[in-house]
C-alpha cells in the first residue's frame, strides 16, 4: 500500500478540501503505525494482552480507514468522522486505564484543533465540547478512587509528545488558512484584472478608462494641473478585416495595442475605448504636450510594419481640460476633433483649438 496521498481527489493546493485531506491522510498513517507499535510494545515487554489488541484493533481500523480513503476519496467526511469517533473513544480508554496518571490527560487538549479541522466549526464545537466535556465529567466521578503518583519519565514524554503533536497540527492549521487566504487574494486580484482588462489587447477597458477620467479630472480641479485626453482610431480598419479577415484583423489590433504603450509615458493609462478606437488618459499634459506626443505614436504607426506586412495609419483627436469640464464633455471634444481628422483626410492630428479655428469666422 502505497503512502502517497490519494490523487484522483483533492490532489492541489488550489482545492479547499486539499490540506483537510493531507492533515487526514498524515493522521491515518501515523495512527496505524502508533497503535501498531504500541501493541507490540504492550505485548512483548508489558505482557498485557488485552491492551495490546485494543491497541491492534485500532491499528487495524486505522488501516481500513486508510485502504477506504485511498480507493474512496470522495468520502472525506465519512473517514473524517471516522477518525475524530476513533480518537475520542481511543482518548477516553486512555484516560480510564491510565487513571490519570502520567499527565494522561494533557492529549485532551489536541482533540478540538483536530474535531475542528476535519469536521468543520459546527460539529467540531459540538463533539469538542462533548469530548472533553464527557472526560471531565468522568474525571471529576473516578478520580475520588485515584492514588496520586508520582512526576515520572513517562509522564514527561506524555507531555513532550502531546505539545509536538499539538504544535504540529496548529502548523498545519495556520498553513492551511495562509494558503486559503493567498490563494483568495490571487484569485481576487486575477478577477479584478479580468473586470478592468480588454481580453485582447490586454490594455485596460472602457471601465477602467472611466475611474481613469474621473481621478484625472477631480486631481486636475483641485491641483490646477494640466489634464488632456487623446482619442486615436485606426483607418479604413474594416477594409483590413474583410480583405485579411477578422484573426488577422486582431493581431493588428495587438500589436498596436504593443506599439501605443512602448509610444506613451509612464503616468498615462492607455485603453482601448471600443472596437479599433482607442483612448489615451495623459494627466498634467497640456494641450501643446498632448498634440506633440499624439504625432509622436501617429508617427510610429505609420512607419511600424503589421502582421502579414500590412501598413496601417490612424487619426486622432486631442482636447484638453477646461474649467467646468466632466468626463463626458471632453471626450465628445476628443471625439470632435478625430472625427474632422477623419473627414480632413484621415492620417493626421487635429486637436480643439483647430476646431476653435476652423469654426472662427475669416477676417
Amino acid at each position: 500500500m502505497s503512502f502517497r496521498m490519494p490523487s484522483n481527489l483533492n490532489n492541489t493546493p488550489q482545492d479547499p478540501l486539499y490540506r483537510r485531506v493531507q492533515f487526514l491522510w498524515a493522521l491515518l498513517w501515523v495512527m496505524f503505525i502508533t497503535f501498531l507499535v504500541l501493541g507490540s510494545l504492550n505485548y512483548a515487554i508489558n505482557k498485557v494482552e488485552w491492551v495490546a489488541f485494543m491497541h491492534w484493533g485500532t491499528s487495524l481500523l486505522n488501516l481500513v480507514l486508510i485502504y477506504w480513503h485511498r480507493r474512496a476519496p470522495h468520502h472525506v467526511l465519512w473517514v473524517s468522522w471516522a477518525v475524530v469517533v476513533t480518537c475520542a473513544l481511543v482518548l477516553f480508554a486512555y484516560i480510564v486505564v491510565m487513571e490519570g496518571h502520567d499527565y494522561s490527560l494533557f492529549w485532551l487538549a489536541l482533540y478540538p484543533p483536530v474535531a475542528f479541522f476535519l469536521l468543520g466549526r459546527r460539529w467540531g464545537h459540538i463533539l469538542s465540547s462533548l469530548v472533553v466535556g464527557g472526560n471531565l465529567i468522568y474525571v471529576a466521578y473516578a478520580s475520588q478512587t485515584w492514588q496520586p503518583a508520582p512526576f515520572t519519565v513517562h509522564a514527561l514524554l506524555n507531555i513532550v509528545i502531546a505539545l509536538a503533536a499539538l504544535f504540529a497540527v496548529l502548523r498545519h492549521i495556520e498553513k492551511t488558512r495562509s494558503e486559503a487566504f493567498h490563494h483568495l487574494q490571487d484569485h481576487s486580484e486575477r478577477l479584478e484584472y479580468i473586470a478592468i482588462t480588454d481580453p485582447l489587447t490586454g490594455l485596460v477597458n472602457r471601465s477602467r478608462l472611466d475611474q481613469a477620467l474621473s481621478r484625472g479630472l477631480q486631481r486636475a480641479k483641485r491641483e490646477q494641473k494640466a489634464f488632456a485626453v487623446i482619442l486615436l482610431d485606426i483607418d479604413h480598419f474594416k477594409r483590413v478585416n474583410d480583405t485579411y479577415g477578422h484573426q488577422v484583423g486582431d493581431r493588428i489590433l495587438i500589436e498596436l495595442a504593443q506599439l501605443l504603450r512602448s509610444n506613451t509615458r509612464g503616468s498615462d493609462t492607455l485603453g482601448r475605448w471600443g472596437g479599433e478606437e482607442f483612448l489615451l488618459v495623459a494627466e498634467s499634459c497640456s494641450r501643446q504636450q498632448a498634440k506633440v506626443l499624439a504625432e509622436k505614436i501617429r508617427h510610429a504607426v505609420a512607419a511600424f510594419i503589421f502582421h502579414a506586412d500590412i501598413r496601417i495609419t490612424i487619426s486622432i483627436g486631442v482636447a484638453s481640460f477646461h474649467a467646468g469640464d466632466d468626463e463626458s464633455t471632453l471626450v465628445r471634444r476628443a471625439d470632435e476633433a478625430l472625427y474632422t481628422a477623419k473627414a480632413n483626410g484621415r492620417n493626421c492630428t487635429v486637436t480643439e483649438l483647430d476646431l476653435e479655428i476652423q469654426k472662427s469666422p475669416a477676417v
